[in-house]
C-alpha cells in the first residue's frame, strides 16, 4: 500500500514537472546516441550510416518519449490537461460566446450560493460548546395555542421540580433570556439584552469563557458581590478589547458588578443575542403556586450517556400530568415538548420550510442556465461537425471525442463558479446588511466559508456535466462521410439535433413558467399583504421603545409619572400631532390572555378564548387611527 501511494504520488508530481523531466530525457537520449554513434564509427562505418544504425537500433526518439511520459506519469490527467488546453485555445477564439456563457453560469451559481450562505448558516453550522446534539431543550406546550403554538416558556416551579424529579438528564439550567439592563460606561449610557441564567447553564451548553470564568456555587445568593460576563461584540465595541476589564466593575442598572469573565466571539445561538450574562437569582416568592403563571424561562439539559431523547420525552409528559394533578388551576392542560438543542433551533424559529423553498426556486433559475448553456455548446457543435468528422477519421474514438467536449462545458462552469463567487461574495454582504430587521437573526454569523465553497464547486462540476454532456453525446454520433463529403450537410443541422433542441427548449420554458408562476403567486403574496387591512394606519406612524431603570423606577407610581411627563413633552414637537404609549405595538404582544365572559360558566382549558393584550394611554386609537366600532374609548380618569 506504501508503495502504491509512492508510486502515485511521484506519477502525480511528474505530470506537472513535465518540461523538466523532458528536457532530463532528451538529454539522457542525445547522450546515448552519440554513444552509439560513436560505437558505430568505431566499427568502420560512415558518419551518416553511423547515425542511421544507431537511430535504427533506438526505434526512434519520439516513440522513446512517449513510452516514457506514460510510464512516468497518469495518463488520464495527460490527457484531462491536454483537452482543457485545447479548450482555453478554443474558448479564445470566440470570446462572445465565453462570455455569454460564463456569464449565464455566474449568475445561476451565485443565487445558489447566495441562498446557501443561508443554509450553511442557520442548518449546517453546529451550536457552540461541547456535543450540542447531547443537549436537549424543554418547553411548556400552551394548551390554546392559539399564539407561539409550542414555544411557551417554563415557569420557576416547574424547572425546579423538573430538575430534581427527573432520571434523564445529567444537568439542566434555566436561563431568562429576554431582560434588560442599562449600562453606564464611558460617558453615555446603553440598553443591553441580558440574560439571567444558572449558575451551571455554561457547564450544561459546554462552553467556556474566552477570558475569565463562569459563576461559582453561592453566586446566585443575595449579599454576594455582584457578577457579571459579557458578550464579545460588548467587550469589544464598548470597552476596546480590554483584557483587564476582568476584575474590575461596571455599572448596570445603577448597580456595581464585577466583570468576571467574557465569553468566545464564536459563542451565538441562533434567536438568543444577550450582551451580558447575570446569575439567576430564584427568591421563595418565585417558588411558590403562584409563580406557576409566570413562565419565562427557557431550560436547558445535558442529557444522560445511554438516555435517548424518546426516554427523556417520556418521563417529561408523565412529569407534566404530574404537575396537572397537583396544580390544576395554573397547569391544567399544559404538557411538555423536549427537542434537541440544533433542531430546537432551527424549529423554534422557522427556518428549514423557509430555506427548503428558497433552495428549491434557485435551484431551477440554475437548471434554466445550464439549459441556455447547454444550448450555446449544442450550437457551437454543430457549427465543428467536419472538424469533429475528422477527428474520427484519424482514428479518434467516440469516448475521446466526448471528454474533449465535456473539457469545454467543464472550463466553463469553473469559470462560471469563480465568477459567480465573487458575486455570491458582494450578495452575501448585501443579504447580511438586509438581515438588520431582526436582531436574532442579523445576529447569525453569514459569510462565504469552506461549506458555500465546497457548495459552489460541486455546482460548478454538475453544471459542466448538465451543460456539456448532452451536446457532446450528439456530436460525438457525426456523420463521418456525410459530414466530409458534403460541406453544405455538414454546416445543417441534423434530426437528432434538432430532436435534442427542441426537448431542451420545451425544458426550458417549461422551467420559466413554473418560476413565472411562482413569482407572481409570491409577489400577489406581498402585494394583498401590503394593501391588507391591518386595522390601523402604518404610515406616518412612528415608534420608539423605551426601557426604565428598574433600580430608578422601582414601584408603579414612578413609571406613571415618568410616563405622564413624557405625554405631556412629546406634543410639543413639531413634527408631532398626536402622541400615545403602549405596552406592546400592534398584533405583537409578547403573549395572549385567557377571555372569560361574566356570568358565563368558564370553559374547558382546550376551549378557552385567548386574545392578544396591551397596556395603552388614552390617545393610543387616536394616533394609531384605529377605528372604534362601538362604544367609547379610554379617558384620563379611566
Amino acid at each position: 500500500m506504501t508503495d502504491w501511494l509512492r508510486q502515485s504520488f511521484h506519477r502525480l508530481t511528474s505530470t506537472f514537472r513535465r518540461a523538466e523531466m523532458d528536457h532530463e530525457l532528451e538529454a539522457e537520449l542525445a547522450a546515448h546516441l552519440e554513444l552509439a554513434i560513436e560505437e558505430n564509427l568505431r566499427r568502420g562505418m560512415s558518419a551518416e550510416e553511423a547515425r542511421r544504425q544507431a537511430l535504427i537500433r533506438f526505434g526512434g526518439t519520439e516513440q522513446a518519449k512517449q513510452q516514457h511520459r506514460e510510464a512516468r506519469g497518469l495518463p488520464v490527467l495527460d490527457i484531462l490537461l491536454q483537452d482543457l488546453r485545447y479548450a482555453v485555445r478554443q474558448l479564445l477564439k470566440s470570446p462572445g460566446f465565453t462570455a455569454a456563457a460564463v456569464l449565464t453560469l455566474a449568475l445561476g451559481i451565485a443565487v445558489n450560493a447566495t441562498m446557501f450562505s443561508l443554509v450553511s448558516a442557520f442548518l449546517l453550522r453546529r451550536p457552540p460548546g461541547r456535543d450540542p446534539e447531547g443537549v436537549a431543550v424543554v418547553s411548556s406546550v400552551n394548551p390554546a395555542p392559539a399564539f407561539h403554538a409550542d414555544a411557551s416558556l417554563v415557569s420557576a416551579p416547574n424547572y425546579l421540580a423538573w430538575r430534581d424529579a427527573n432520571h434523564v438528564f445529567a444537568d439542566m439550567a434555566a436561563a431568562d433570556e429576554y431582560r434588560t439592563v442599562s449600562l453606564t460606561a464611558l460617558g453615555h449610557p446603553e440598553a443591553l439584552r441580558s440574560a439571567a441564567v444558572s449558575l451551571n447553564y455554561f457547564t450544561v451548553l459546554g462552553v467556556s469563557p474566552q477570558f475569565g470564568r463562569t459563576f461559582e456555587a453561592g453566586e446566585d445568593q443575595p449579599g454576594r458581590e455582584n457578577v457579571v460576563i459579557l458578550g464579545w461584540e460588548l467587550w469589544e465595541r464598548r470597552f476596546g478589547s480590554d483584557a483587564s476589564l476582568i476584575g474590575r466593575t461596571i455599572r448596570l442598572n445603577r448597580t456595581d458588578y464585577v466583570v468576571i469573565g467574557v465569553m468566545p466571539a464564536s459563542y451565538r445561538l441562533l434567536g438568543f443575542t444577550p450582551q451580558v450574562w447575570t446569575p439567576l437569582v430564584l427568591s421563595a416568592a418565585d417558588q411558590t403556586a403562584a409563580a406557576r403563571t409566570d413562565r419565562s424561562l427557557h431550560l436547558f439539559a445535558r442529557l444522560k450517556p445511554g438516555i435517548t431523547l424518546e426516554q427523556a420525552r417520556a418521563e417529561f409528559v408523565t412529569l407534566a400530568r404530574r404537575a396537572q394533578e397537583d396544580f390544576p388551576a395554573t397547569e391544567k392542560g399544559w404538557g411538555t415538548a423536549v427537542r434537541l438543542l440544533p433542531d430546537f433551533l432551527i424549529y423554534d424559529f422557522g427556518i428549514r420550510s423557509a430555506l427548503a423553498v428558497m433552495m428549491t426556486t434557485v435551484g431551477f433559475v440554475l437548471m434554466i442556465a445550464c439549459a441556455n448553456v447547454a444550448g450555446l455548446l449544442l450550437a457551437r457543435a454543430a457549427g465543428r461537425r467536419k472538424e469533429l468528422a475528422i477527428r474520427i477519421a484519424l482514428g479518434a474514438g467516440r469516448l475521446r471525442i466526448i471528454l474533449q467536449l465535456l473539457s469545454e462545458g467543464l472550463l466553463l462552469a469553473l469559470l462560471g463558479g469563480s465568477t459567480g463567487l465573487l458575486l455570491a461574495y458582494w450578495s452575501i454582504n448585501f443579504v447580511r446588511a438586509s438581515m438588520t430587521f431582526n436582531e436574532a437573526i442579523s445576529a447569525v454569523p453569514l459569510s462565504l466559508d469552506w461549506n458555500v465553497l465546497l457548495f459552489a464547486l460541486a455546482v460548478s462540476l454538475a453544471c459542466a456535466v448538465l451543460c456539456g454532456l448532452a451536446p457532446a453525446l450528439n456530436a460525438s454520433r457525426t456523420d463521418i462521410n456525410a459530414n466530409l463529403k458534403d460541406e453544405s450537410r455538414a454546416a445543417s443541422p441534423s434530426r437528432s439535433l434538432s430532436r435534442l433542441r427542441r426537448v431542451m427548449v420545451t425544458g426550458e420554458i417549461a422551467l420559466a413558467l413554473f418560476l413565472l408562476f411562482g413569482s407572481g403567486l409570491l409577489f400577489r403574496g406581498i402585494f394583498l399583504i401590503e394593501h391588507q387591512n391591518l386595522g390601523f394606519r402604518a404610515d406616518h406612524l412612528l415608534t420608539a421603545s423605551v426601557t426604565l431603570d428598574n433600580a430608578r423606577y422601582q414601584d408603579a407610581s414612578q413609571k406613571t409619572l415618568f410616563v405622564r411627563d413624557l405625554l405631556a413633552r412629546l406634543p410639543h414637537l413639531p413634527s408631532a400631532q398626536t402622541v400615545a404609549v403602549a405596552s406592546d405595538l400592534p398584533a405583537s404582544g409578547p403573549g395572549s390572555v385567557t377571555l372569560r365572559i361574566k356570568g358565563q360558566p368558564e370553559l374547558p382549558a382546550d376551549q378557552r378564548i385567548s386574545a392578544l393584550d396591551a397596556v395603552v394611554s388614552p390617545d393610543y386609537f387616536q394616533a394609531a387611527s384605529i377605528p372604534l366600532l362601538r362604544g367609547r374609548t379610554f379617558t384620563e380618569t379611566d
